[in-house]
């Protein structure tokens, strides 16, 4: 089996462990795996390495916004060898890039210990990329989630971060009930505009709490 990201062969040596444990089979080498740098402990809200709460979200604590989030996590900092292979995955298809860090995804989204909710796409995105990052990244890490959201036909990716930041109205409900734990997911933290307004909907239609995982933190 060769790496999913440089094409070089990975060396898979069978170890006892194999015997009694149904470990994830590795994807890419260990070269590109040493590429990605993760996000260490920070902000009690977004995640971010450093201060207990970070100059953003300080921000969005004084808005209409306080307490929309409970806590999140994101998993790794947008270096380089994030940014080469965001672009493969999300730019290029290359769906299988979904299972890279599905184990780790499905971990993070299992430790909060609610429903899981993806940010959805809008429409014209997915018809024009053919699939979701997310689902694609839970279904490869096995984990359950539903839909609750619909987004509208903006694109966030070509605003500027203070036109990001001034959206509202981003999503609406599909109908179904919505739990009292939530956990959403997405592929990138940027501003946190998105997880707040989709936090702050499912909040006002019945969620008590809604924390979040992200891949990526910009």
């Amino acid at each position: 089996m060769n790496c999913y990201l440089c094409d070089s062969r990975l060396d898979l040596k069978p170890s006892w462990r194999d015997l009694f444990f149904m470990d994830p089979e590795e994807t890419i080498c260990i070269t590109c795996r040493t590429g990605f740098e993760r996000n260490g402990n920070g902000c009690r809200i977004c995640g971010l390495a450093g201060a207990e709460l970070c100059s953003e979200c300080s921000y969005w604590e004084t808005t209409e916004f306080r307490g929309a989030i409970d806590s999140g996590k994101c998993l790794y900092i947008y270096n380089e060898a994030m940014k080469e292979y965001f672009h493969q995955f999300k730019f290029l298809q290359d769906v299988v890039l979904a299972e890279v860090f599905a184990d780790e995804l499905a971990k993070a989204v299992r430790k909060a210990g609610a429903i899981a909710v993806p940010i959805p796409m809008n429409g014209e995105k997915l018809r024009r990329r053919t699939f979701s990052q997310v689902d694609s990244m839970l279904d490869a890490g096995k984990v359950g989630y539903i839909h609750l959201l619909q987004k509208n036909e903006e694109v966030q990716g070509e605003k500027t971060k203070e036109e990001r930041m001034a959206t509202r109205g981003l999503f609406m409900l599909k109908g179904n009930p919505v739990p009292k734990n939530i956990v959403l997911v997405d592929d990138m933290y940027t501003t946190g505009t998105t997880l707040r307004l989709a936090a702050k909907l499912l909040k006002e239609s019945g969620a008590e709490t809604v924390s979040f995982v992200a891949l990526i933190r910009a």
